[in-house]
């Protein structure tokens, strides 16, 4: 299992992508992508050590969220 220093920079990718998706109008991907980043935030939640660090992955995921229903897509399932 990666890191979750690894993690973090790759959710954080995978969002950058779909912002840039997003702003060129190509809403499935960025979708895909948003989600993406979703799955992976929702997994370093419960690695976060501490309250600040859950808390701060929780506001991150939510508006990725709220982007995905904007953009009439399905949340992801949180494990």
């Amino acid at each position: 299992m990666p890191s979750s220093k690894a993690m973090l920079a790759t959710a954080l990718a995978k969002a950058n992508t779909a912002v840039q998706l997003d702003n060129t109008h190509s809403h499935t991907f960025a979708k895909k992508y948003y989600q993406e980043a979703c799955v992976l935030l929702s997994q370093l939640d419960s690695r976060a050590k501490n309250e600040r660090d859950r808390e701060k992955l929780k506001a991150i995921r939510q508006t990725y969220m709220r982007r995905i229903e904007q953009l009439g897509g399905s949340i992801p399932e949180v494990s």
